[in-house]
């Protein structure tokens, strides 16, 4: 480092900051070894133009003019409009891997890199590499999968064994050492089977009897009541106990005249 710093005649922490630092200790790889993306704007005003924060597995947007990133080789999913939600949870995932590599968090890091390998496991495109990919889907997915494995990572997995009976026998086989936590998945995604098909039955035999009553949509009061009850006990919490507790606030709320919307 001094010897670098005599020949450019710059100190020691100008020349840091012009540096990109990789942390070892980092489970998740989060700096590109070359440049993978870049920002039309930027570029087509000085051309030549390579800025630090573009290798950035988390960097979105350009920090100069806050134009959305785009790959340096033709993306393949160019034409492909990006739902919301997905847009939504890769920035939100974006964040999660930037506070973890500053914060040198290598707990978070750690259950990042497991949440990666898991999503390769299901999905071949989000394989290593992922986050630095020249698709934007694949990329948006890699970051989305982060969010998912920062907030809700049993009920992400077992959403997607419920809908694929395959999933289970991939997991099984890429994490042989991780028998309990997915025979765990496994039982959550058969709660989560049968509470869809006695929704499904239960909804089918109300439209036969109360056509006009089930088409009417809930009042605000109770959906506000149920997504409180939902915070207090989580997504996983048991559903009888969910309506229990919604009913509670809202019978509450109602003697006690206070809005809960």
């Amino acid at each position: 480092m001094d010897g670098f710093c005599a020949t450019l005649r710059l100190p020691p922490l100008q020349l840091g900051s012009m540096l990109l630092r990789r942390r070892a200790e980092f489970p998740v790889e989060c700096i590109s070894w070359s440049d993978f993306q870049h920002c039309p704007a930027c570029t087509h005003k000085v051309s030549g133009i390579s800025l630090r924060h573009w290798r950035y597995a988390w960097s979105l947007q350009c920090e100069v003019c806050g134009s959305e990133l785009s790959p340096v080789r033709r993306d393949p999913a160019t034409h492909v409009h990006l739902p919301t939600r997905l847009r939504t949870r890769a920035k939100e995932g974006a964040k999660w891997l930037r506070l973890a590599n500053r914060h040198r968090d290598r707990h978070a890091g750690r259950r990042m890199d497991l949440t990666l390998q898991a999503s390769g496991v299901l999905a071949p495109e989000l394989r290593h590499g992922a986050l630095f990919s020249q698709n934007r889907i694949d990329r948006f997915k890699a970051l989305a999968a982060i969010n998912l494995g920062m907030t809700r990572p049993l009920l992400a997995v077992a959403l997607l064994m419920k809908n694929d009976p395959t999933v289970e026998r991939k997991l099984r086989a890429a994490f042989p050492h991780r028998r309990k936590l997915v025979d765990r998945l496994a039982s959550l995604a058969g709660k989560l089977r049968i509470l869809s098909v006695w929704s499904g039955d239960n909804l089918k035999g109300q439209l036969k009897r109360h056509p006009a009553y089930i088409s009417a949509s809930p009042q605000p009061e109770y959906l506000a009541a149920a997504k409180l009850a939902i915070i207090q006990l989580g997504a996983n919490a048991d559903r009888s106990e969910l309506l229990k507790y919604a009913e509670s606030i809202l019978q509450t709320a109602r003697q006690r005249s206070v809005d809960i919307q």
